[in-house]
């Protein structure tokens, strides 16, 4: 913006409202609009709002976190005797700085311990009473309160909303926000429903690059640094004089470019692993060829380890195929797996005993989108055994606390009628908006308004190119009162009768009770457009119509009085 008598403004202004924030609070160029706003178009002494934001960063050990950043070696039996080792550059990355956002707030209490007391690293003022950097690295020393192994930092930020700092927006997890600090008698869980609900603006992890091991008492000192729209941390280490501060962290082991934090996730979920390796012990003998279908999977390389006599996996991405050969590498496996980037390049019915797959592959985004290993498998015929047999997709209608609001309309808020804006956003919304989106539904509380239901099933031993488009369709009874705000799904796929590894639930759903999720897996959510308010005289009634020509599927749900 330029101020002037052809300007977009005549003269300087005296006040500035803006919301420029995300969850690193200067990822969307906070510091270059502010320090734009306050060299050419602000009076001096203007008043801003907000005028000044504080980062916090708080050092914790947790090995579920940690599951999210390294791929571990993948041990089997009660002696955790290495199956598949991971290569020392994957061990010894410093990972990357790029935030991993969540909401901290629903991380169980019990899978993270605190090292260090909440520090306020950064602090911005708005206002031009002090220049901001754009570059900058800050170091605390501080006492730690715990002893243990510094996997990660965790961050948030808080804004001063007015020039007196008696207005704050605070984006502190449950245990450190303002408003829980002033509840008494109320345990976490509670707490954690009062305080306000943000998704744009929520907390982050970053995972330190190298991981130290702390007592209780040690002055430990946090270096945060940041550039002009993101940030990172290390620890510093006193016993090193010519050690590096401050230096953005870089992947150098390709994992961190290729895969999500949720696929590392997956790939370090040991009860996951454990069902994979049960599975394919009951299959594998020494003369049997096995194909592996899935990207940047370990599951086919366990085959070679447990026995196969020869692997050939398929890995048409060519990030996750790096990955793979770094693997084969490191355990010696180069003389019993082959890869391979195309399907065409697949071996002949007569060459293959077995076909495995997890079934992942990095372009799926919906669970379902994973039955592309079907439509590989369908190259063989079904008499060749292969690991999954079947899927079935699973639903629940539930109250979701607050992930319906992303799609809400806002109706009247703070006195102003936004029906001509919720119109204009439902609009563009039904234009390129998907029904169904995927979500971590870990970090999203829901209470179940009745029990799971099978929506469709499918025998992945069978050629997917003889199914005609089907349509499944037919109501399940509400045994919860509630709103039913939205419906969850998920996949189970059946590595054999009595296998199953799920997308979805972790544990039993209860009717009325909230559902506790896989947290390294992201589940299919389906938000419904009239949200009613419903009990046990209701029920939901649903259609899904499969094109199994283009893997299509079409998902519509709606909440019936019964008569």
């Amino acid at each position: 913006m330029k101020v002037g008598p052809n300007g977009d403004m005549t003269k300087r202004a005296n006040i500035l409202v803006t919301e420029v924030f995300d969850t690193e609070l200067i990822g969307e160029g906070a510091l270059s609009t502010f320090h734009h706003a306050q060299q050419v178009l602000l009076e001096k002494d203007s008043i801003i709002v907000p005028s000044r934001g504080t980062v916090w960063a708080q050092v914790v050990e947790s090995s579920m976190v940690c599951a999210w950043n390294r791929v571990q070696p993948l041990s089997h039996g009660d002696d955790k005797k290495v199956l598949i080792d991971a290569p020392t550059s994957i061990k010894t990355c410093s990972g990357v700085s790029a935030v991993h956002d969540l909401q901290l707030t629903y991380l169980p209490q019990s899978s993270f311990r605190p090292l260090l007391p909440p520090l306020p690293i950064f602090r911005f003022n708005w206002s031009g009473a002090t220049p901001l950097k754009f570059n900058e690295s800050v170091s605390i020393c501080a006492k730690s309160i715990a002893s243990g192994v510094a996997h990660a930092v965790f961050m948030w930020w808080e804004l001063d909303m007015d020039m007196d700092g008696q207005v704050l927006l605070s984006c502190a997890p449950v245990w450190e926000h303002p408003e829980s600090k002033l509840s008494k008698n109320l345990s976490l869980d509670q707490l954690a429903d009062r305080i306000p609900w943000r998704d744009h603006w929520m907390q982050a992890v970053y995972y330190l690059p190298v991981a130290k091991s702390v007592t209780v008492g040690d002055e430990i000192t946090l270096v945060g640094s940041h550039d002009e729209y993101s940030l990172w941390f290390q620890l510093k280490d006193e016993t090193k004089i010519k050690e590096k501060v401050g230096e953005r962290p870089i992947c150098e082991c390709c994992v961190h470019v290729a895969f999500s934090r949720t696929r590392i996730g997956q790939l370090n979920d040991e009860e996951r692993n454990r069902k994979f390796i049960k599975a394919i012990k009951k299959m594998i003998k020494p003369n049997k060829v096995c194909v592996s279908l899935s990207d940047g999977s370990l599951i086919g390389l366990t085959a070679a380890k447990l026995g196969a006599k020869k692997v050939v996996v398929l890995e048409p991405n060519s990030l996750s195929r790096r990955t793979t050969e770094m693997f084969i590498k490191a355990n010696n496996l180069s003389e019993k797996v082959q890869i391979i980037d195309t399907p065409e390049q697949l071996p002949s019915a007569e060459e293959v005993d077995l076909i495995v797959g997890e079934p992942y592959f990095v372009t799926s985004i919906l669970p379902w989108y994973n039955l592309r290993f079907w439509y590989l498998a369908s190259k063989y015929p079904s008499n060749i055994p292969r690991i999954p047999t079947a899927a079935k997709i699973l639903g629940v209608a539930v109250e979701f606390k607050d992930l319906h609001k992303i799609r809400a309309p806002l109706g009247i808020c703070e006195g102003f009628d936004m029906s001509a804006f919720d119109k204009l956003v439902q609009d563009s919304s039904d234009i390129s908006d998907s029904p169904v989106e995927a979500h971590p539904l870990w970090e999203y509380p829901a209470k179940a308004l009745g029990s799971p239901f099978v929506l469709a099933s499918f025998d992945l031993t069978q050629d997917v190119n003889l199914y005609k488009p089907t349509e499944f369709l037919d109501s399940v009874a509400i045994s919860s009162k509630g709103s039913c705000n939205g419906v969850a799904l998920w996949v189970d796929w059946y590595l054999d009768s009595n296998v199953i590894v799920s997308s979805g639930p972790v544990k039993k759903i209860q009717p009325g009770s909230r559902i506790s999720w896989d947290p390294y897996t992201r589940q299919g959510v389906y938000l419904l457009r009239k949200i009613n308010e419903v009990t046990e005289q209701d029920t939901l009634s649903w259609s899904l119509k499969f094109y199994p020509a283009d893997g299509t599927m079409q998902f519509h749900f709606n909440t019936v009085r019964k008569h």
